[in-house]
């Protein structure tokens, strides 16, 4: 099966084509100067295009729903919706630090991937790898300490990846000491065919996402909630 992953949770615009165990394409476009609404539909379709395949020749579609930038995450979940609606595709929503995780499944350690927020807060979540990731402690948004006071007692190696760790590196060391692992890789960011994977499994086992219901996985309220709540309450 052949499954297209969208990732659109931070300044990057992350495209990946997989079949079955294979990883048939992989684009990335950085959206420093350009907004993902410009990116997408031209890179899926120049994507499309390089590997000869129409849309109806896809049998998913995987996007990432976030934690991560609240525009870039409601542009990659619309242009989703409207692929899967327009093709008749089964929709399948994959947190995204889920895909910042995937690939390090198979290592034993504790796994916190982070991406960054804002006003010095950082999104994160646990896992343990293995044989397969399994999440031992929920997704927050919060500052790094408060991370740090839940992980310190645990004793044991953590492997920390994602952009914003370089900021908090000091912090980590200083508190985790030895047991704190870093990746310097292009797996600090989330990777679109990791989406597609993950949405390949959960295709296989018919948890297809309705298209009319899905949002994207914010964690955070946005600023103009905050504004609102202000001046209403």
């Amino acid at each position: 099966m052949k499954i297209l992953g969208i990732d659109t949770s931070t300044k990057f615009c992350n495209l990946g084509l997989i079949e079955d165990e294979d990883i048939l394409i992989e684009y990335t476009i950085n959206g420093f100067k350009k907004k993902h609404s410009s990116i997408l539909v031209p890179a899926i379709k120049d994507l499309l295009k390089i590997m000869d395949l129409k849309m109806e020749e896809i049998n998913g579609i995987a996007v990432s729903i976030g934690p991560g930038s609240f525009t870039g995450l409601r542009n990659g979940l619309g242009v989703a919706k409207g692929l899967s609606y327009a093709c008749s595709l089964p929709l399948l929503g994959i947190p995204s630090l889920d895909a910042m995780a995937f690939s390090l499944k198979e290592i034993p350690y504790l796994i916190c991937p982070v991406l960054e927020s804002k006003k010095d807060e950082i999104y994160d979540v646990v896992f343990r790898g293995g044989d397969s990731l399994h999440r031992v402690m929920d997704y927050k948004c919060e500052d790094i300490q408060s991370l740090l006071v839940r992980l310190s007692p645990l004793k044991e190696k953590i492997i920390f990846l994602g952009k914003a760790i370089k900021k908090y590196q000091n912090n980590i060391k200083e508190k985790i000491g030895k047991d704190a692992l870093f990746i310097d890789s292009q797996l600090n960011l989330p990777v679109a065919s990791n989406i597609a994977f993950l949405g390949l499994d959960k295709l296989k086992k018919q948890e297809e996402d309705d298209a009319s219901t899905l949002s994207p996985f914010y964690l955070r309220k946005s600023e103009a909630e905050i504004i609102w709540e202000k001046k209403y309450k």
